[in-house]
């Protein structure tokens, strides 16, 4: 097959269309949730529809003042929002679905990941391929200027809070064929705890471990190898290095280690960025014998960074057989 070729761009200068079918945002109290709406209102971009994921969680959780409501400020026009929660990614497929016809007639679509949980952007992406057969969409992601680490850079970080739950991702169970080796690819963040207990739950033959490196930051890298060294202090398990920044980085690392393993049922454990998380979500979708595992937590952290960075746009084929 054709590799996944590098390919971004900065977003507030590589929107050339005056008009966006639909945009696709998740509410957050984080700044860097509507920094895409910031620019895009900057630039005079004309919306059509907004799509705003209002998690049940997150309002709950919401006091005075709340950075939580400023998209308002942003928008003139209607929002459609769909309710949800964020532990059942699944739990937003009926109110999607009675927004059917939007989906149908979109051209343009944009999808914000940036304050999307992992499983329930992977849900949504698959859903669009699948459901509506959109061949295409872009994704916007904003980079934080900073992760919030209560004691300090090299103290432990959590953006989750009470038990976990090492489920599989809806939609991304893979298909296992008796005999297959099992490996483990966890993409690292920087809470440590979490890629140990993966890899005691899905106990594989092999597991490697990628570790993402920032080019705006790169003591990140060194964070992640810190706050996991109860997993990378087994000689026996291989450490690679990628862009964080880069999902097409991501795909063709995965493509080269599965050519190097054949006969094997690759688990992805998506902990890291969530461009590197993307990349792990396209590559399950175009192998069937791939699976997302994602420890669920019993809550996440209200706000887990500081400020913006770098927004990107990632133009992403979901008709994948252009790669074949």
């Amino acid at each position: 097959m054709n590799s996944f070729y590098y390919d971004k761009k900065l977003l507030s200068s590589s929107l050339n269309k005056n008009r966006i079918d639909v945009l696709i945002l998740a509410g957050g109290s984080d700044y860097r949730a509507y920094e895409s709406l910031r620019i895009l209102n900057s630039t005079n971009k004309s919306i059509d529809k907004i799509i705003f994921f209002e998690f049940n969680e997150r309002i709950s959780s919401l006091e005075l003042n709340d950075s939580y409501y400023e998209y308002e400020s942003y928008v003139d026009k209607p929002i459609i929002k769909i309710n949800c929660h964020i532990k059942n990614p699944t739990s937003c497929l009926d109110s999607i679905l009675d927004n059917e016809v939007i989906f149908n007639s979109a051209k343009d679509i944009y999808m914000d990941i940036s304050c999307f949980t992992k499983p329930y952007f992977f849900y949504v992406i698959k859903l669009l391929k699948e459901r509506f057969q959109i061949p295409e969409i872009n994704i916007l992601y904003t980079e934080p200027e900073s992760y919030l680490f209560p004691r300090g850079i090299f103290h432990k970080y959590q953006s989750t809070s009470g038990p976990l739950s090492i489920l599989e991702i809806p939609g991304f169970s893979g298909y296992e064929q008796r005999g297959e080796n099992r490996i483990l690819i966890i993409l690292l963040g920087f809470d440590g705890d979490l890629s140990k207990e993966i890899n005691e739950d899905v106990s594989p033959k092999e597991t490697i471990v990628v570790n993402g490196f920032s080019g705006y930051l790169p003591k990140f890298k060194d964070i992640s190898l810190v706050a996991n060294e109860k997993l990378i202090s087994n000689k026996d398990i291989e450490v690679k290095y990628s862009r964080a920044d880069n999902p097409f980085e991501i795909f063709n690392l995965l493509e080269r280690i599965k050519i190097r393993n054949k006969n094997t049922f690759i688990n992805i454990a998506p902990l890291g960025t969530k461009p590197m998380a993307l990349g792990a979500c396209l590559f399950a979708m175009f192998y069937s014998n791939v699976r997302i595992v994602y420890p669920f937590p019993e809550s996440y952290k209200k706000i887990t960074t500081h400020q913006c960075w770098n927004s990107w746009r990632y133009k992403i084929p979901l008709d994948l057989r252009i790669l074949e």
